[in-house]
C-alpha cells in the first residue's frame, strides 16, 4: 500500500496550489504534513481490518517493501525509522490516527481533528501518556523530504509546456509531463516546422505530413496530395482551453483512498498520474480524446470538432492548471502555442470556474480586476490566434450545491464530507474553503461574490469589443442545468462530483457538459463549427486511425 507517498505527492500538489493561491507555503506544509499523517494511518488501520496481520509486522516489514523507487523507498523507511515505534504502540492501544499523529508533533493543532475526540480510541487517558521516541544519536533526516516533494511538483508545472520536447515546437512524443495527453502528439519532434494544427507545407517539395494528422501522401491518378485532396476545401480549427483544475479536469482515483480497494493492481499508474498532476486532460470535456466506454464516457469538444472534419486530428492544446485564477493565467495563457499566419484558426474556450472566489470573502478577486485580467487574456489572444478563430468564455460556477448535496454523504476515507471539509479548513488546506465549509453564511457570500464576477463576464459582452482575429460568446457554468437534469432522471448528485476532492466535475459530468456545450453551439453559433468535411468515409479508409494518439 504506496500510502505516504502517495498521499505527499497529492497533498504536495495541493501545496503547489494553495500556493499559486497565494497562502502562506510555510503554514500550508505544515497543514499538509498533519494530513498526510492522519490520511496514512486511517487507511493503515483500515487496510489492517480488511487484511489482517499484526500491526507490528505490517509496519516495520512489509509497508515500505511496496516502494520500487529509491528515493521514496528510502523516505518510507526514515519514517518508519523516526515513528514507528511509537505509531506501532499506538495503533496496538487503539489510538486513532488523529492522536497518533499529535503525539508524534506531525499534527500540532490539536483542535483540527478527522474525527471527534475518543472514536475509535478505546483508551484515551492511556494514549495521552505516550511520548514521542526517536532513534538515538540522529537529530534530522538526511534530507528534507517534504522540500524534495515540492520541488519536484513545482517543476512539472512552472511554465505548463512539454517538458520532453526534442525541436522545441512545444509538442511532444511523449504523453505526461505536459506531452500529447495535453496537446496533440509531434509526428517529428527532430523539426520544429512540422507539428498539429499548421496550415502551410513548410517543404512544398517534400510529401510529409506536415500538421500531424496522420493524412499524407499523393494520390496517383490525380498527382495532387492527399492533404489537398481531402482537406484543401474544409473548414479547419484547432480546439484550445486557457482555465483551471476543471479544464484540466482534476481527479484522484478514489481507489487511492479507499482501503476496501487497495489491491496489488490500484497502483500501476501511479507514476503517470504524479506526472500529469494527478490531471486528465485526455478525458476532459475540451480536449479528450480517449475511446468512450461505460465505464468511462468520453465526449468532448475535440471529438465532436473532429467527428466534423477528420482533418482536425490531433489540433488540441490543454492549457489549464490546477489553481488558475485571474492573476497567474495571463501567465499561464502564454503557453499557448499558435501562428497568426501559419497556422489554422482555433476555437479557444476559456473558463475559471472558482478559484478567484475560493479563498472566502476576505480574499476574492475584487470584479473590476476580475474584468481587467478577463480583457488582458482576450487581448493576448488577439496577438496569436489566426483570423478567423472563436473564444468561449465559460462563468464561474455556483460551489453551493456542491455542499447542499454532499455533506451528509460518505467520502472514501470513511467521514462525511463535512467532516473532511472542516478538517481541511481547520488545516488551512482546503482547495476551497468558501463553498466547501461547514459555515452557510461563507457559503452564501462567497455564491454572491461569483455572481458579481459572472456579471463582468456579462459587462463585457455588453460592451461589445471588437478583436482583429477572434469573436467570442459566453456561457453560464452549466452546473445546475446538469444536474437538475440528471436527477431528474433517477441519477443522484454525487454521481457527478469526484469522490475524493468532492468538488470537482468527475467523467460523467464532463461527457454531459461536452454534450450541452456542443448542442449549445450548433443552436447559437453553427457557423463557427464549419460544415461537416463530404471526405470523413474516405479519410477513414485510407488511413485508418490516422496514426492515433499512442
Amino acid at each position: 500500500m504506496k500510502v505516504i507517498v502517495l498521499l505527499a505527492f497529492l497533498l504536495v500538489g495541493a501545496s503547489a496550489w494553495t500556493t499559486k493561491l497565494g497562502r502562506d507555503p510555510t503554514e500550508t506544509m505544515k497543514g499538509l504534513k498533519c494530513a498526510i499523517c492522519t490520511a496514512t494511518l486511517e487507511l493503515t488501520t483500515q487496510y489492517l481490518v480488511l487484511h489482517p496481520e499484526p500491526v507490528s509486522d505490517f509496519v516495520r516489514n512489509h509497508l515500505c517493501q511496496l516502494f520500487n523507487e529509491t528515493a521514496m523507498n528510502f523516505f518510507c523507511n526514515q519514517m518508519i525509522y523516526f515513528f514507528g515505534d511509537t505509531a506501532v504502540a499506538m495503533l496496538l492501544n487503539q489510538s486513532n490516527a488523529d492522536t497518533i499523529c499529535q503525539t508524534l508533533m506531525l499534527c500540532e493543532n490539536p483542535s483540527c481533528r478527522i474525527r471527534p475526540t475518543g472514536v475509535l480510541e478505546q483508551n484515551l487517558e492511556a494514549s495521552q501518556s505516550f511520548k514521542p521516541t526517536f532513534k538515538p544519536g540522529v537529530e534530522k533526516l538526511d534530507f528534507d523530504p517534504w522540500a524534495f516533494l515540492q520541488e519536484l511538483l513545482d517543476h512539472l508545472s512552472v511554465k505548463h509546456l512539454p517538458l520532453l520536447d526534442g525541436d522545441g515546437d512545444r509538442y511532444s512524443i511523449y504523453p505526461t509531463l505536459r506531452g500529447y495527453m495535453w496537446r496533440g502528439k509531434d509526428c517529428d519532434d527532430s523539426d520544429p516546422n512540422i507539428y498539429p494544427g499548421r496550415k502551410e507545407n513548410p517543404y512544398p517539395d517534400r510529401d510529409v505530413d506536415y500538421d500531424c494528422n496522420g493524412i499524407h501522401g499523393t494520390d496517383p491518378e490525380t498527382g495532387k496530395t492527399w492533404e489537398d485532396l481531402l482537406c484543401g476545401n474544409t473548414t479547419r480549427y484547432g480546439l484550445g482551453i486557457v482555465g483551471d483544475s476543471v479544464g484540466a479536469h482534476f481527479s484522484i482515483p478514489p481507489e487511492y483512498l479507499t482501503a476496501s480497494k487497495i489491491n496489488g493492481n490500484t497502483f500501476n499508474n501511479f507514476v503517470a498520474n504524479i506526472a500529469n498532476e494527478f490531471d486528465l486532460p485526455h478525458q476532459s470535456m475540451t480536449t479528450g480524446f480517449m475511446n468512450d466506454t461505460k465505464e468511462t464516457p468520453v465526449r468532448s469538444l475535440y471529438k465532436y470538432m473532429l467527428e466534423r472534419n477528420r482533418c482536425n486530428f490531433r489540433d488540441y492544446q490543454n492549457i489549464a492548471v490546477n489553481g488558475g485564477e485571474t492573476n497567474n493565467t495571463v501567465v499561464n495563457i502564454q503557453a499557448l502555442s499558435r501562428n497568426t499566419t501559419k497556422d489554422h484558426p482555433m476555437i479557444v474556450v476559456m473558463e475559471l470556474i472558482g478559484n478567484d472566489v475560493c479563498l472566502g470573502i476576505n480574499q476574492t478577486t475584487p470584479p473590476d480586476f476580475f474584468k481587467d485580467g478577463l480583457i488582458k487574456r482576450m487581448e493576448y489572444l488577439d496577438t496569436v490566434l489566426p483570423k478567423g478563430s472563436h473564444l468561449i468564455m465559460i462563468g464561474m460556477v455556483n460551489g453551493s450545491l456542491l455542499y447542499d448535496y454532499l455533506h451528509d454523504q460518505p467520502h472514501p476515507i470513511g467521514v462525511t464530507y463535512r467532516a473532511v471539509y472542516d478538517y481541511l479548513n481547520c488545516l488551512h488546506i482546503n482547495p476551497c474553503p468558501g463553498w466547501l465549509n461547514s459555515n452557510g453564511t461563507i457559503r452564501h457570500m462567497t455564491t454572491e461574490a461569483a455572481v458579481q464576477i459572472n456579471n463582468q463576464y456579462h459587462a463585457v459582452m455588453k460592451e461589445g469589443r471588437v478583436f482583429n482575429n477572434f469573436d467570442y460568446t459566453f456561457y453560464e457554468f452549466p452546473a445546475i442545468e446538469i444536474m437538475t437534469k440528471w436527477i431528474s432522471q433517477g441519477g443522484k448528485p454525487q454521481d457527478l462530483v469526484e469522490p475524493v476532492d468532492g468538488f470537482h466535475s468527475n467523467q460523467l459530468f464532463n461527457a454531459l457538459a461536452a454534450d450541452w456545450l456542443w448542442e449549445n453551439l450548433q443552436q447559437d453559433k453553427p457557423e463557427w463549427l464549419g460544415e461537416v468535411n463530404p471526405n470523413n468515409d474516405r479519410i477513414k479508409q485510407l488511413f485508418g486511425d490516422q496514426g492515433g494518439y499512442f
